[in-house]
């Protein structure tokens, strides 16, 4: 049997070469999408694979409730969390990670670094891929450090570091650090930092005393460890009485911690896509790979069907010698079976050969290793082996089920009759519904990201430059004062500032509540906004409009923010608020808010200018209503801002660098872009969207072959037909549009369907964005446009060498 389906599928593919090619290249284009696309999601799913405890760990979530704030869960805790966890519940295993800057030391050089200040515990709990050294005992030492493979060769030069010395510079000052253990390097898809270890010290955490145990603070990541799920959800059900009980009334008389927080505990597998809009988008995209899956399928079920003519004769000679129609079906699955393997192996092929332009067109690195992923591709390969099964499965009944007298004694082949050429026609409908479909969402898509890269965000971008190294821990105010001083006089800058409201930088995200006189002080009633500290000159740097009021001058005492020190009882600071605060304070017009007194972070504050709103942060994000407050030498966490023009970026940059390195050459020098910072929100979006256009482009190519595939069959059954046209004195273009209008057809009726599907599509992909652009009846008549164009240039060529023929060749064998 298996002998017979090889010599059939091997005559059947050299004798109709066409169909065959067109099948073959057709389903290994839908099986290479779907490969490329399954990789991607095993990818972003696979995070913390490579820890064998990942299905018992837990991270704590939390999730706010407060007024004007989002409520999604934000992974993170205040620091003592775990503390306090453990107080109540003794059996509980926990670790900590915390992340902080630190300055690595090698002769001469410095370089900028992130630690993991982590608990003694945390390689076992993990389960480390260890190098080198001992991972129970490994930061047993405060004096120790542990790094990983990557590090180790950076500033040793080999992986062999164990008993070396790195010289590290951070909050708890300049020390020696004695290498105790090497961490094998983690795999991309991994949230977790092991490039620098060391152990959380009591020292440090000494340095936190107004932030390790304030209730409803993020500081740090916070992990679990449950032997089953069920532990995990019996702790879960008691959180909220344990925040009740440790917040006590921190919130205010009466108000239960839980109301407006609450913890959750998240698995660690979840961690990666918490956020549910990136879950949505890589779903998107396996979808991607599964419609194109599926498109192939239908071109093979089209031209399977259409070419069933041309084995017609075929199937009537062996029923005529006895073949029963359940041999012929097994012969023609057997035969399906094949056409996908070896489809798969093209497939597989194509996707090797591009995943270096995939990677590059979505920022992605993902790769093929048969070693690692030999079972995962047999997976995929029974997925592709199965649906072509079930797609095989109404071709071979059609085609077992001719009879050999009709067969035989028409003198025409046949096609199916009325039922297969309606559902060819349908399947072409709904390929080409799914191809308008991608190409609408494809046009909205990128108009969008346009949208929010163009758009006005409320300051201005170009020719700002920010340098980070001002809020390293070892720069004090000299040096900072002196920096400043010494860019201003430098050629090419207009403006230099600093404050901690960073465009692109929500590591210093303050949130607080902000009450009128008469008004209740109640966190669950009062509006909540982000606050930030802001130095000399920093609106007119950053450009940002006034509406109302005037912007902070140090000639005004009262613009100094009590911060950093003891405020005078009954003294008023002033603030400036941008629009959407005034708005949730209740005021009708930025000027009636000027001059008005509230309570701010227990303190009186007065209102004495009035700002635009200012997206600073991501563009699905609302933008939150604004607090300033302004010091005249600010330190906490600010950071530079330089204002340049006449000159490029990178000549700008080297001259920062120089004055730094004359300021302070131990510190690593540190500068971002405003248009760097925020690309980090803008490029997933941009990344996913070319993944998608390659998905679309990929879709619409598929459709092509097959509409080809219909066309070609289509015409050469029509031979005759046209050649007596021909006779009877139809022109050219009357037989070319005569072949054409036939495949147009499905396409418009394609298009009315994938309309209101795409429509409801895209608004709900637009509406994770605060700032969307509007639905445009252009995108749909562009998609129309495009499938129709395509569908023409498909045909045409097709239909154009038809009306050409000389009408004798195609009638002289009749």
């Amino acid at each position: 049997m298996l002998r017979s389906v090889l010599i059939a599928f091997w005559r059947s593919f050299t004798r109709h070469p066409l169909y065959g090619g067109l099948n073959l290249l057709g389903l290994s284009l839908g099986i290479a999408v779907f490969i490329a696309l399954s990789l991607l999601v095993r990818f972003e799913t696979g995070y913390e694979t490579w820890s064998p405890e990942r299905a018992k760990i837990y991270t704590v979530g939390t999730r706010y409730f407060f007024p004007g704030m989002t409520d999604e869960v934000r992974i993170g805790g205040m620091g003592g969390l775990t503390e306090e966890l453990k107080a109540s519940y003794p059996q509980l295993v926990t670790v900590r990670d915390w992340s902080n800057p630190v300055t690595v030391h090698k002769g001469s050089e410095v370089y900028s670094e992130q630690i993991e200040l982590v608990d003694p515990e945390f390689l076992t709990f993990f389960g480390m891929p260890m190098r080198a050294g001992d991972a129970a005992t490994a930061l047993n030492d405060p004096g120790s450090v542990v790094i990983s493979e990557e590090k180790a060769r950076k500033y040793f030069g080999t992986v062999d570091a164990v008993g070396k010395t790195l010289t590290l510079s951070d909050a708890e000052g300049r020390k020696p650090y004695v290498v105790s253990a090497v961490i094998r390097d983690l795999p991309e898809n991994s949230d977790l930092k092991s490039g620098l270890l060391r152990r959380l010290t009591p020292q440090r955490t000494a340095m936190e005393t107004d932030t390790w145990h304030h209730w409803g603070s993020v500081q740090l990541w916070a992990f679990l460890k449950f032997d089953t799920p069920a532990q995990a959800h019996a702790l879960q059900a008691q959180l909220d009485a344990f925040t009740d009980r440790q917040v006590g009334n921190n919130f205010g008389p009466g108000v239960k911690g839980s109301s407006l927080m609450k913890l959750v505990l998240v698995p660690l597998a979840d961690v990666h896509l918490i956020d549910p809009k990136q879950k949505a988008a890589i779903v998107t995209l396996g979808l991607v790979g599964v419609v194109a899956l599926v498109l192939a399928l239908i071109n093979y079920v089209n031209l399977a069907t259409a070419r069933a003519g041309l084995r017609a004769r075929e199937v009537a000679v062996r029923k005529t010698l006895g073949a029963r129609p359940s041999a012929l079906r097994l012969q023609f699955l057997g035969e399906a079976l094949l056409t996908m393997l070896l489809a798969f192996i093209v497939g597989l092929s194509l996707v090797e050969l591009t995943l270096p332009l995939i990677n590059a067109a979505g920022g992605l690195s993902l790769a093929l290793d048969y070693t690692k992923d030999g079972v995962w591709l047999a997976g995929l390969l029974g997925v592709v082996l199965l649906a072509g099964l079930v797609a095989a499965l109404y071709p071979a009944f059609a085609l077992s089920a001719f009879k050999p007298a009709q067969v035989l004694a028409s003198s025409r082949t046949p096609a199916g009759g009325r039922l297969g050429m309606r559902l060819r026609e349908g399947l072409v409908i709904l390929q080409f519904a799914a191809v308008v479909m991608a190409f609408t969402l494809m046009l909205g898509f990128i108009k969008q990201i346009e949208h929010i890269q163009s758009a006005d965000l409320g300051f201005k971008r170009d020719g700002l430059l920010l340098v980070n190294s001002i809020r390293d821990v070892n720069i004090n105010a000299a040096q900072r004062e002196g920096f400043q001083a010494a860019v201003r006089a430098l050629p090419n800058v207009t403006a230099v500032s600093i404050a901690n409201a960073i465009p692109g930088d929500q590591n210093t995200v303050n949130n607080s509540n902000v009450v009128l006189p008469g008004q209740r002080d109640k966190l669950t009633e009062s509006p909540t906004v982000n606050w930030s500290v802001v130095g000399p000159g920093y609106f007119d740097l950053i450009g940002i409009k006034l509406l109302a009021g005037r912007y902070f001058d140090p000639r005004f005492a009262e613009d100094q923010t009590w911060l950093g020190d003891k405020a005078e009882p009954g003294r008023v600071t002033n603030v400036v608020v941008s629009r959407l605060t005034v708005q949730r304070l209740g005021f009708k017009t930025p000027q009636a808010a000027v001059g008005q007194t509230a309570r701010f972070s227990d303190h009186t504050v007065r209102i004495v200018g009035v700002v635009e709103d200012a997206r600073f942060y991501h563009p699905s994000e609302p933008i939150p209503a604004k607090l300033y407050m302004f010091d005249a030498h600010v330190a906490y966490a600010a950071v530079g801002f330089v204002r340049y023009a006449g000159v490029s970026e990178s000549v700008m940059r080297e001259r920062l660098r120089k004055v730094w390195r004359q300021v302070a050459p131990d510190v690593p020098f540190e500068v971002t872009s405003a248009y760097e910072n925020l690309d980090k929100y803008y490029k997933p979006e941009r990344d996913r969207s070319n993944l998608f256009g390659v998905g679309a482009g990929v879709a619409a190519l598929i459709g092509c072959i097959g509409l080809y595939g219909m066309a070609a069959f289509n015409t050469s059954r029509r031979a005759r037909e046209i050649g007596l046209r021909k006779v009877l004195g139809a022109s050219r273009g009357q037989v070319v549009r005569l072949l054409t209008l036939q495949f147009l057809r499905p396409v418009l009726i394609a298009s009315v369907i994938a309309w209101p599907l795409a429509w409801l599509a895209l608004g709900q992909w637009l509406s994770q964005f605060d700032d969307a652009i509007g639905i445009s009846p252009l995108f749909f008549l562009i998609a129309t446009a495009a499938a129709l164009a395509i569908a023409l240039g498909t045909v045409g060529g097709l239909a154009l060498s038809s009306a050409s023929t000389e009408p004798g060749k195609a009638l002289r064998h009749q």
